[in-house]
């Protein structure tokens, strides 16, 4: 991060060659798939968690929505 900061205060006074701009296009690129990495793993690492401890308002959800479903009941008669 600290040498993406040093190329983007270089590249403020044009003092970036071309090689300089291929190594900050291509540490920009790690971190980007680096922060991709990270997301994902927090992604799974959620599921995860929720598959073993479930959701604690499903009962008052499912609740809800039969309640719900009893009300719109057309009935016949």
């Amino acid at each position: 991060m600290k040498d993406i900061e040093a190329f983007d205060i270089r590249d403020n006074y044009s003092d970036l060659n071309k090689e300089a701009q291929l190594k900050r296009m291509e540490l920009i690129s790690q971190l980007k798939v680096t922060d991709n990495k990270i997301e994902s793993l927090c992604m799974q690492k959620a599921r995860a968690s929720w598959l073993i401890h479930g959701d604690s308002n499903s009962k008052y959800y499912h609740s809800v929505i039969r309640w719900q479903r009893l009300r719109n009941e057309v009935k016949g008669g």
